[in-house]
């Protein structure tokens, strides 16, 4: 018997929403039947070296330039470019991810989490980082040898980056989005039960909640703001990172490059 295609993923290791959904995969748990299983290869985009810019990233996977992506030839009609949508669509196989009893507020509260700009709170010193980006664009765009589908898409880039890159480290937006990700740690906050269970609500394994939480409250940390996590969550970070999962996703690094 033939086995079955597998499903790419490209991601980048120190892109904050490439380790939730790499953390998710690892603590995805059973799947559904044996026909939801997924088998998922994947490809590392190097964006330190701008390979997110280059013409067939762009075209073909994802016009915001961004990771991570995941694709399949015959499940999935186009590419799944955001991470929340990747997220639902592993927890449809993988229903431990997404619980019943808990789905409305887990649905609920990764939107939430998911609607705070990262790259405020990681790059919000370091504005610098913002203008590069937006010149590294400009620049491809200044190729005259390039076609127009691919500079279309440049343009769309460009946009992407001077909204929520260049936008997102402001010092009305980095407020707004320190604000944003309080008022997110202190609703889940209340709901870790450390006494009753190891995980969110008290629970024995993890849901897709927990993950992205233990990613977020890590980025945090590793970012200097470990001041806005609630001391009750800080126990939360520690028992996770000492899990084999995450230790097999990250190997030993942080969440940041450069801490």
């Amino acid at each position: 018997m033939d086995s079955p295609q597998a499903y790419t993923l490209y991601f980048n290791k120190w892109s904050i929403c490439s380790q939730m959904i790499l953390l998710t995969l690892a603590f995805k748990g059973e799947p559904k039947d044996d026909s939801a299983s997924m088998t998922v290869e994947q490809k590392h985009i190097d964006i330190m070296n701008s390979e997110q810019l280059e013409e067939a990233f762009l075209t073909k996977v994802n016009p915001k330039g961004q990771v991570p992506v995941l694709t399949h030839l015959s499940k999935l009609p186009k590419p799944l470019p955001d991470s929340l949508d990747i997220t639902h669509y592993i927890a449809s196989h993988y229903p431990s991810l997404l619980p019943e009893d808990y789905k409305e507020q887990i649905v609920e509260l990764l939107k939430e989490l998911h609607d705070i700009n990262y790259f405020s709170l990681s790059f919000g010193n370091k504005p610098t980082a913002a203008k590069a980006q937006e010149a590294l664009v400009e620049k491809k765009l200044a190729e005259t040898d390039i076609s127009e589908e691919y500079r279309k898409t440049l343009e769309f880039k460009l946009k992407v980056v001077q909204n929520e890159k260049v936008g997102g480290v402001t010092e009305a937006e980095i407020e707004a989005q320190i604000g944003n990700a309080k008022a997110f740690l202190q609703k889940v906050a209340g709901l870790y039960e450390p006494n009753n269970g190891p995980w969110l609500w008290g629970r024995t394994s993890p849901t897709a909640l927990d993950v992205h939480l233990a990613v977020f409250v890590a980025r945090l940390h590793d970012v200097g703001r470990g001041v806005l996590v609630p001391e009750h969550l800080v126990l939360f970070r520690t028992h996770v990172m000492e899990t084999k999962e995450w230790e097999d996703v990250y190997q030993g690094r942080s969440t940041m490059f450069g801490v």
